[in-house]
């Protein structure tokens, strides 16, 4: 054997699996840096490292439904070998560890396509690909999906992200109003025209109002402004209040104004509906789940899941700033012992 035959054997042996030698033909391409039909024992059958889980990463918190997962890239193991085009796999899974998102882009950076789940925690990997041959997986890194709701107040834990007025905390259960001029405001700068509002109240039952000699109110909306008296609340033409009628057992009222200070009626105006019974039967020893709806084409009541009152209209229900208060400060109507809790306002 002479000599520049022992020299190039020796060069292909040391490049073997990272590039195709051939003394025929020095300009021969050079092969992908694969590992041939074997795999790792991780899986891979790429010769490359794995890519890094930058962002997010930690249970970050997200502010936003977009959500845009960044890589650091894969380096090849064999760096003498011609370079080869990599394309990144990112895998995202659900709290139950379920995959929701996998897409393979040519790039280290990728924007999450599939609609997660809000306020859930997510991880999420990537890996290097090409020509039908992968790479290892990265580290999991992991975040929390926004939390859609404007408002997001559980009460149990001893403080409100309101204004309170009076009551107390009761420990694990929620915020008790004490008096009738007790309350929690909640203030939405922007307002919020297309809207659900849910509470889970307890420790009331029917007719509460009696011993006051008036009807009672769960709670209460309109621009900020408006609370400061009885005069000012009882104008607006943005005032709503949700009312426990106090001569009947189960009655129920709504007064929910859209633009117009008219209370015979008119759009907008009063939307006004008084019901002296309904299906909820009210026990102090009982849970009640309250969900108001509103937007473009009226609003509805549910209590319980149970639809009490709706109502259309053609005008927004669209103050801004909106004041949500627990109770009724300014008619002196609020509950005197009930709980609440788990107040939350969200858009549709």
């Amino acid at each position: 054997m002479t000599r520049r035959t022992w020299t190039m054997f020796s060069v292909c042996a040391l490049t073997a699996g990272a590039l195709a030698c051939s003394s025929a033909n020095p300009a021969s391409p050079v092969a992908p840096a694969t590992s041939g039909p074997s795999a790792a024992a991780d899986g891979s059958t790429l010769k490359v490292s794995a890519p890094g889980a930058v962002s997010p990463a930690n249970d970050q918190k997200m502010t936003s439904p977009v959500i845009d997962l960044t890589a650091s890239a894969a380096s090849m193991q064999f760096p003498s070998a011609a370079p080869v085009a990599l394309q990144y796999r990112f895998q995202v899974f659900n709290e139950a560890g379920n995959l929701v998102e996998n897409a393979l882009v040519n790039g280290t950076t990728y924007r999450v396509a599939a609609t997660l789940a809000p306020n859930a925690r997510h991880t999420w990997k990537v890996r290097a690909e090409a020509g039908g041959a992968s790479g290892p997986f990265s580290s999991p890194s992991s975040f929390i999906t926004e939390d859609p709701a404007l408002i997001n107040d559980p009460l149990t834990d001893g403080t409100t992200k309101g204004n309170r007025i009076g009551g107390v905390f009761v420990p694990g259960q929620g915020w008790q109003s004490q008096s009738v001029t007790d309350g929690i405001d909640y203030d939405l700068a922007g307002g919020c025209v297309d809207c659900r509002l849910e509470f889970d109240a307890t420790n009331f039952g029917g007719q509460e109002g009696l011993p006051f000699q008036k009807d009672l109110k769960w709670v209460s909306m309109a621009d900020p402004g408006s609370f400061g008296n009885f005069s000012a609340f009882r104008n607006t033409p943005w005032k709503m209040h949700l009312v426990q009628r106090a001569d009947y057992p189960t009655g129920m009222e709504i007064v929910w104004r859209n633009g117009g200070a008219n209370d015979s009626g008119g759009d907008p105006g009063d939307h006004r509906i008084k019901l002296i019974s309904t299906p909820i039967n009210f026990s102090s020893s009982q849970v009640y789940h309250f969900q108001l709806d509103w937007g473009l084409f009226g609003y509805n009541i549910k209590v319980n899941g149970t639809d009490v009152m709706a109502d259309g209209w053609d005008h927004w229900y669209e103050v801004a700033p909106l004041r949500i208060e627990l109770g009724c400060i300014p008619r002196a109507e609020s509950f005197v012992g009930i709980i609440y809790r788990n107040v939350k306002v969200s858009k549709h």
